[in-house]
């Protein structure tokens, strides 16, 4: 198996989330590339990814998570031969000293407050191993490639690749009839900073701006807090893709208050679809939109809301959803994964 390209299939026996749906993006298309070339290691479990029937897959082991990871696929590994391993989602097994890591950020350096505890003391200790010895690291924006180069400065630039992700809605520049709400997309991770969007909402005439904001089991928490404020904020829990992009479309505009972001996805894809974004002042943002994009201190919840007011007021509203799909166009996953396959050749030469 050592002429195979062989990837690291733990994602696909996890549920998709963001670094899960990145990881199946590219594996689409190297499996394309590679057909029979390529061979997706995972676990001995149900596959949860709807894509994972249309890859060629090799299920092994007995367990899952970290143990299968560190353990048994190493095991499957050295047994076969593998020359090399391809790992998209953060982690690699430390005791296969030729992996390919992406590493979509360094929140859990960052800030440890962000994450629960025996989260962070795994990353710490796998990010430590993972990165000293991979054959080449991939990040997403040149902000987390200098943030990787902070935490660990002894590793040589030449070894970071950073490759830009691309939106998953198909692009639509057709201008679409805006609503008069706002939309963020966000978690109930502090990291996300969802307070400062419903405090900035606090301050606005309800009767003329509504919010939805799409995230997992948000009512339970919230309801009676926005019913109290009297806020007119909408939460929509667990909706399809389909609707996902429906809702963010027709927005007047996305609003995402993170404090730390590798890449930043939401806004990205509010862009493909003609919807300008509202967007805190932070390194990744600034580096991947600031010719479009308006900017808020994360920690300022009057300044978004005033931000919001000129948005609404914009004379020239339709020209910036122009420009919000034009620069939406400079990322695709073709190009993307363009770069993987060249990243992946080079190493096979050597």
């Amino acid at each position: 198996m050592n002429n195979k390209i062989v990837v690291n299939g733990r994602f696909l026996t996890q549920k998709s989330t963001g670094v899960q749906r990145v990881a199946t993006e590219i594996s689409k298309h190297l499996q394309e590339h590679y057909k029979e070339g390529i061979v997706f290691v995972c676990p001995n479990k149900p596959i949860l990814n709807p894509v994972g029937e249309s890859l060629n897959c090799i299920k092994t082991g007995y367990f899952s998570g970290y143990f299968w990871e560190q353990i048994e696929l190493p095991f499957f590994l050295f047994k076969n031969k593998v020359s090399r391993l391809i790992n998209f989602c953060n982690t690699a097994p430390i005791l296969f000293k030729k992996n390919v890591i992406v590493i979509h950020d360094m929140a859990v350096k960052e800030n440890k407050n962000w994450f629960d505890w025996k989260f962070a003391f795994v990353y710490n200790i796998l990010f430590y191993f993972n990165l000293k010895s991979a054959l080449k690291i991939i990040t997403v924006s040149n902000f987390s490639k200098n943030e990787i180069l902070k935490f660990y400065p002894n590793i040589q630039q030449s070894k970071i690749e950073v490759i830009y992700l691309a939106s998953f809605f198909s692009f639509a520049e057709e201008r679409n009839q805006k609503a008069d709400y706002f939309i963020a997309v966000n978690s109930l991770n502090s990291r996300k900073n969802i307070n400062v969007i419903l405090e900035a909402f606090k301050l606005l005439d309800s009767n003329q701006y509504r919010l939805k904001i799409i995230g997992d089991s948000f009512n339970k928490v919230f309801k009676n807090d926005i019913i109290e404020h009297g806020l007119n904020v909408e939460f929509l829990n667990d909706v399809s893709d389909a609707e996902l992009k429906k809702e963010v479309s027709e927005a007047k505009a996305l609003i995402n208050a993170s404090f730390y972001e590798g890449f930043g996805l939401s806004a990205l894809e509010a862009m493909s679809v003609s919807t300008p974004c509202i967007l805190s002042n932070i390194p990744v943002y600034r580096e991947l939109y600031k010719e479009t994009a308006l900017f808020f201190d994360p920690k300022n919840p009057l300044e978004l809301a005033q931000k919001i007011k000129d948005l609404k007021g914009l004379e020239n509203y339709n020209d910036l959803c122009k420009r919000s799909f034009e620069a939406s166009q400079k990322f695709s996953w073709k190009m993307a994964s363009a770069q993987y396959i060249a990243i992946i050749e080079n190493l096979k030469n050597k």
